[in-house]
């Protein structure tokens, strides 16, 4: 089964929901936010069903991201067989978006459970082979965190995150995996010959981030970045264009797109390597939450996901520098963000 690329919601659900309808042994899910609305109900009736019929469910929820999913939701979820444990600790979230099927089948993005993203463009990749595997043993260090105990979650395997692969997982973990994503943006970027394309909902990027695409900048290589016209936070609407000011006074490019609102999270460097996952660009995510994504070299994919960025693109309007100017309160709002993480960014 070649890997495919979700680009919205509904398509996404669609076919995570068949994944559990097809399951034979185990659904391992690993998600943010989680509400038993119309569409949180359709899988909290699978994930049931799937654990009645012998499988084993494990599901781990962000304790703030799923805050609304009701008691009775998961007591019944409980009382049918399945473990579900919450992530719950001060300053980290799990940001995370991850279904895995059999331990062979995995879809992971930025797709939530929430009717209210049912008409959001986003992006979440089926994937299979060896790379679920990786995954695997990652969603076992977030159980063991919240307190699981089933010990055939337990295994560690060890990764050469730099090592030439079609496909490859690539995390901001727990332990030693907390610097692994950070590493890899840097690592891509500073590698990149001619382009550097990002695809992000929230642009507050970290002093490095900006470093690291200013050096791209200096060296010819292409930076554009693609973010949402408006987003479902009024005040990133307002970083957004601070921070695209700031950029493309440094000589970037930055297309705002209109419309319905784009939460994909993604990566093209020189139109060879792809990368597709649920980390925002911003210091939440490289600093604070647990993320995951996979990177790949395949042309295939690698083709797909620049058709997709690039039809995204259609009607985008170029950013105009002199439209939004980058003031000193944005820099003192954006300081006080990164101090108190302030603003919930799905």
């Amino acid at each position: 089964m070649r890997p495919r690329i979700f680009t919205t919601s509904e398509k996404a659900w669609k076919g995570m929901l068949a994944g559990i309808l097809g399951a034979q042994k185990s659904i391992y899910l690993e998600m943010y936010i989680f509400e038993d609305d119309v569409i949180g109900r359709s899988f909290l009736d699978e994930l049931e069903k799937a654990t009645l019929r012998g499988l084993k469910v494990i599901v781990v929820l962000d304790s703030v991201g799923s805050y609304w999913l009701r008691s009775k939701s998961i007591d019944r979820l409980r009382q049918a067989g399945a473990e579900v444990l919450f992530y719950s600790f001060f300053w980290r979230r799990t940001h995370r978006k991850i279904l895995i099927i059999d331990e062979k089948t995995a879809y992971i993005g930025g797709v939530n459970i929430k009717k209210h993203f049912s008409s959001w463009k986003d992006l979440q990749i089926r994937v299979t082979g060896r790379v679920v595997r990786h995954m695997v043993n990652s969603f076992a260090r977030v159980y063991v965190e919240c307190g699981g105990k089933d010990n055939s979650l337990s295994g560690i395997s060890r990764q050469n995150l730099f090592r030439r692969a079609k496909l490859w997982f690539v995390e901001r973990g727990v332990g030693r995996k907390r610097e692994l994503l950070k590493k890899y943006y840097q690592v891509r970027m500073d590698g990149a010959k001619r382009s550097i394309v990002l695809v992000t909902p929230y642009l507050l990027p970290p002093r490095w981030l900006i470093a690291h695409l200013h050096q791209a900048l200096l060296r010819g290589v292409s930076v554009e970045i693609l973010l949402p016209d408006a987003t479902d936070h009024r005040l990133a609407n307002r970083l957004n264009r601070s921070y695209a000011s700031f950029l493309v006074g440094l000589g970037a490019r930055c297309y705002f797109s209109p419309g319905t609102m784009n939460h994909a999270k993604a990566m093209v460097i020189d139109n060879k390597e792809g990368l597709i996952g649920s980390q925002n660009l911003d210091f939440l995510s490289f600093d604070f939450n647990i993320e995951a994504g996979v990177f790949f070299s395949d042309p295939k994919i690698v083709q797909s996901l620049s058709r997709i960025v690039e039809k995204w693109k259609i009607g985008a309007e170029l950013f105009d520098q002199g439209s939004s100017n980058f003031h000193w309160y944005d820099i003192v709002l954006a300081f006080m963000l990164r101090l108190f993480g302030l603003l919930p960014l799905w």
